[in-house]
């Protein structure tokens, strides 16, 4: 056992500080970093970043910096008989178990000798029945969060709380906790640890209620004359911990008109001490208590000053938090413990501050106290807290709203680390280990749940493969059979001719047994949750469900809720490995339909309708009522009376309890209420529904969406309505930006940035364009690189800063700029283009070279960049792309209309490549390189091909005909030459008054000689002849032109060359 030292700090001794050291280092180069470790975008100072440039610049502030606080757990740590009860039923209660909810009581699992252990009694109890909100209310979460952290020990050494985070705070009076007179104890420290994990766990259960299963804590009744209604999550919402925090917001909302946060319930009246604090003339009328009550989600959750500081703890790696969220407090409190505990030995490695003396270096360890080795040993005997911790993670990832199509599985890296981490444990001790559990069934069992959730969990962050290998694992620890076939069926009810149809056959390792009446009736409420076609339609034609021919394909094996959620995970595999085609739908459905032959879970049972539906929604005859599917699912998570829940023994007899519903959500891919509502005002858009969808979109806050909606329904006055109602009840960056994009006002953008000390990138991007179609090419560039600089993985704007700093000749900046595009995007063909076209301006064609593959490898019908490689190609004498490039012109020139502006060859181009190789040919002959001229050779015989390809394809000019009257000479081709030099004369001939053109009549004598050369090496008399007509009608021609002026000296030139030919 360690001496009396349970926290080592740099300093403190020799061996502290090399250990301290050795865990820096570590976790300087582990990739494992949780939230606990990631930098807050918090309403403090970055904690991370100060620290990091505080010790680098200051060698004595090393020497009592807290970043390395480790805590050490005790080696000789006992646990008593008790312990290993309490231990025995962790294990079987919050670790996964096949007969969840049926098994014996905790009554009976404690026993009647174990009243020392009735506080965890109590919290099991709750637990199970889902009263998570009086879990966080107890003695425990009371003693443990209900105070703000204690600094008054010593007024000079005092570290002020907010210096720290909200989760470092939690984690500090977790650490303190064991260090209370009362929590000494060893025969205690499994207990408390225990009571800790059990808070964790209604935390995160709380927090998924309200978002994503339901039942809200609003009754959604009027209350009783004279009742006073209370928020239902008083003193908890958050705890007394953060009270100086939660104050500012309620200073702020005195001011305000913005209604209690939340939702309300008659149940829980305010304490008489606080409610004599009310004046007469501040408290609520019942009427008014009654609006607060049905407040919509987003006037509850965005004016909240606590509510804000919260989502900047849990924003990660640049990412912000849903904003509509409720109570995202309950999520960080369960991170901050489940994490603690999973992890009790990880180091303070998040705080900013650097105590800069020894003195409060010991008053800070003081704090944390010096039990903190017996909570380190006392948690490690946990062993469902990695599991839970795990699942809090992925709850996290969830929250964070990365729009779904343009998450492409990079966002969000550390949170991904940390859930690999995480989940990594678990594996290793669940599933990779036999000795774990003496049942083996409950062994498989666990580890086929753990495997199916880490598919998940690879699905929710998009993860290469989306968890498909852990599903297909998982389906192998269940031993479940499934057999994906076809069958002949009907689906219609008047049909008569059987078709094929999917069906997937699916059978279990062990018989599931059946139900008692009690479990009946709650399937027949289950059942409810479905909208039937006939409830839509009296004169529907589909069936509920295929109709198969053979009856045993009717008939189907009783499964497990586990077994029935691998078939979703299943069913999810497909939708993501194919696209989303009919096929791909066909499939899906079957499994879809497999699964709803059953109804043993709520939400299983739900998954599997939203999942139908929105396969529905692409069909004429099933989109009516996949809509009202749809619309029942999102209003179940309420109490309140809607459209699809009339009645309240629909809201409060036939639906199910909190702790049902979330007792498989983990294995299941159920979204969040504002997903939901988000999905069918999508869809409600879609079919044109556009002014529902635009209050759907108000309500989660998706405020371009809102603004699209209005416009659509010609209604662009209501978004601005809307919008400028917002700002007048809370001033934010995000308003202001929605504003100026309705008024197209660049001070709105303005606005913003001061609110958010020029830290809102949307902003910046905004007014970047406002001023580019302006004109202003700087002043956008500047905020265009404004908003890089806030975030850089934006490869669109990346590229809009390449092509203005083009236009303003910035060369160095436009090259960084399409480097980030292509970088980011090495897919953006234009971008590898304008690379190579800023290194050709800079004469600079190696380095143009292979950017120009790139952009081609992405988009070869792009002609300009073909322009670009013949230029680049012929400058680096790589003569047989050059080639390549110029057919690959002609191709498109044949290809693309006249509009579309494909530049034929240019003389240039088609001499240097002809004289080029022409040239490489004679090197290679003379120096008698047999390589070489094999080599050229073959590249002689493509000029041949091209040169040929020219003539047949495109319009051709007497330039064409010299050059290649040229290559065939240089090549020994004397009858082609020929030719080739009478082509030109004809077409130089046709040309309309040729012979008043100096120019052309030079080209013309030039031309005849090379003929008379040839006329008179052949030496014929009828050559001769032919010669001598031929000489004499140009002569004529340039004689009759220049009349008036004298004979030139191209005429003279004729008449030498004529009579040369006459005394031959």
């Amino acid at each position: 056992m360690p001496s009396n030292n349970t926290v080592n700090s740099p300093g403190n001794t020799p061996e502290g500080e090399a250990a301290s050291k050795q865990v820096v280092d570590a976790i300087d180069e582990d990739t494992n970093m949780d939230i606990l470790n990631a930098p807050h975008t918090s309403v403090h100072q970055n904690r991370l970043g100060s620290s990091t440039k505080a010790s680098g610049s200051n060698d004595r502030a090393n020497e009592h910096s807290v970043e390395s606080i480790t805590i050490v757990p005790d080696p000789n740590f006992v646990t008593s008989e008790s312990d290993q009860l309490l231990l025995a039923i962790e294990k079987d209660r919050l670790l996964p178990h096949p007969l969840s909810g049926k098994q014996a009581s905790i009554d009976d699992e404690f026993g009647k000798d174990c009243a020392d252990l009735s506080n965890v009694k109590k919290l099991f109890n709750l637990l199970e029945s889902g009263q998570y909100a009086d879990m966080l209310r107890s003695p425990t979460a009371i003693e443990v969060f209900g105070t703000e952290i204690d600094y008054s020990n010593n007024d000079s050494n005092s570290i002020v709380s907010e210096e720290l985070s909200m989760v470092e705070q939690i984690k500090m009076k977790i650490l303190t906790y064991f260090n209370n007179e009362v929590s000494v104890s060893e025969s205690t420290i499994i207990e408390k640890c225990m009571q800790l994990e059990l808070i964790g766990i209604a935390s995160l259960n709380l927090f998924l209620q309200l978002n994503y299963t339901g039942p809200s804590l609003d009754r959604g009744i009027k209350p009783e004359e004279g009742e006073v209604i209370a928020h239902p999550l008083d003193g908890i919402n958050p705890h007394g911990m953060f009270e100086t925090i939660a104050k500012r917001e309620d200073i702020r909302a005195q001011d305000s008109t913005t209604l209690s946060p939340l939702l309300f319930s008659a149940s829980t009246p305010i304490p008489e001490e606080e409610e004599s604090t009310l004046e007469e003339s501040n408290r609520p009328s019942n009427n008014e208590a009654h609006v607060a009550a049905i407040m919509s989600l987003k006037e509850t959750n965005t004016t909240n000053y606590f509510h804000n500081a919260v989502l900047s703890e849990l924003a990660i790696d640049g990412e912000w938090p849903f904003q509509v969220c409720t109570a995202p407090y309950f999520l960080l409190l369960a991170r901050a413990i489940l994490s603690t505990l999973a992890e009790p030995t990880r180091p303070f490695l998040c705080w900013y501050t650097v105590i800069q003396s020894s003195e409060k270096m010991d008053a800070f360890t003081n704090t944390i106290g010096t039990n903190a080795e017996n909570f380190a040993a006392g948690a490690r005997h946990l062993c469902s807290a990695s599991h839970w911790s795990a699942r809090a993670i992925v709850a996290h990832r969830r929250l964070i709203s990365t729009r779904r199509d343009d998450d492409d599985g990079e966002a969000c890296p550390t949170l991904w680390r940390e859930a690999e981490d995480t989940f990594s444990r678990c594996i290793s001790e669940f599933c990779d280990k036999d000795t774990t559990f003496e049942d083996h069934d409950r062994g498989a069992f666990v580890a086929s749940v753990i495997m199916l959730e880490w598919g998940l969990a690879n699905h929710h962050f998009r993860r290469a493969g989306r968890g498909k290998a852990s599903f297909n694992k998982a389906l192998e620890y269940s031993k479940l059979e499934v057999e994906v076939t076809g069958a002949d069926g009907v689906r219609t009810k008047y049909q008569t001719k059987m078709t094929a149809q999917y069906l997937v056959r699916a059978k279990p390792n062990a018989t599931v047994p059946n139900n008692d009446a009690n479990v009946t009736d709650n399937k027949a409420n289950i059942e409810k949750q479905m909208i039937k076609h006939d409830d839509v339609s009296d004169d529907a034609l589909l069936l509920e469900k295929i109709r198969f021919d053979a009856q045993d394909d009717n008939a189907h094996f009783n499964l497990s809720i586990h077994d029935q959620s691998i078939l979703l995970a299943l069913c999810l595999d497909v939708k993501n490995d194919n696209p989303m085609d009919g096929l791909t739908g066909e499939q899906m459905g079957a499994y879809l339909a497999r699964v709803l032959n059953q109804h043993d879970d709520w939400m299983v049972y739900a998954t599997a309708l939203l999942e139908r539906a929105w396969l529905e929604c692409e069909r004429t005859h099933g989109r009516e009522r996949a809509i009202l599917q749809i619309q029942a699912l999102a209003d179940q998570h309420s109490n309140r009376l809607t459209l699809t829940q009339s009645t309240f023994k629909s809201v409060e007899e036939d639906s199910a309890p909190a702790q049902d519903r979330l007792r498989h959500l983990h294995g299941i891919v159920y979204p969040p209420r504002w997903d939901t509502l988000r999905d069918l005002a999508e869809r409600y858009a879609k079919l044109g529904i556009v002014t529902s969808a635009a209050e759907l979109f108000e309500e989660i806050e998706l405020w371009d969406d809102v603004v699209e909606c209005y416009r659509i329904a010609g209604k662009s006055n209501k978004a601005e309505e809307v919008v400028r109602a917002r700002l007048a009840e809370n001033e934010t960056p995000r308003m202001y930006a929605a504003l100026g994009d309705l008024t197209k006002d660049p001070k709105f953008f303005e606005r913003s940035l001061e609110l958010s000390h020029g830290k809102y990138y949307d902003s910046h991007i905004a007014l970047g364009k406002y001023y580019f179609d302006k004109g202003d090419l700087r002043t956008a560039l500047k905020h265009f690189l404004d908003g890089l600089e806030i975030k850089p993985l934006l490869p669109a704007v990346w590229f809009r800063v390449g092509t203005i700093s083009m236009q303003l000749k910035e060369w160095d900046t436009a090259l960084k700029a399409f480097t980030e595009v292509v970088q980011q995007e090495p897919e953006e063909g234009d971008a590898w283009g304008n690379v190579a076209a800023i290194h050709m301006h800079r004469r600079n064609p190696a380095e143009a070279y292979p950017a120009l593959l790139e952009s081609l490898k992405q988009n070869r019908n792009n002609w300009r960049v073909w322009v670009s490689k013949l230029y680049t190609c012929i400058d680096l004498k790589k003569y047989d792309e050059a080639i390549q490039a110029c057919v690959e012109l002609i191709n498109l020139k044949a290809r693309r209309n006249s509009s579309e502006g494909v530049e034929p060859l240019e003389e240039k181009c088609v001499r240097a490549i002809v004289g080029g190789t022409v040239r490489k040919y004679q090197e290679a002959r003379e120096a008698n390189d047999e390589i070489a001229i094999d080599s050229s050779k073959r590249t002689l015989i493509r000029v041949k091909d091209l040169l040929d390809k020219m003539k047949s394809s495109t319009k051709t000019e007497p330039w064409f005909y010299e050059v290649s009257a040229h290559f065939n000479e240089e090549l020994g081709w004397e009858e082609e030459c020929f030719n080739d030099l009478m082509k030109e004369y004809r077409a130089l001939n046709s040309i309309k008054g040729w012979e008043e053109d100096s120019a052309k009549v030079s080209k013309m004598v030039d031309l005849l000689k090379g003929i008379c050369k040839h006329h008179e090496k052949t030496g014929t008399k009828e050559s001769l002849t032919k010669a001598k007509l031929l000489l004499n009608g140009v002569t004529k021609k340039v004689h009759s032109a220049c009349y008036d002026n004298g004979p030139s000296k191209e005429a003279e030139e004729l008449d030498s060359l004529l009579l040369a030919l006459n005394e031959l």
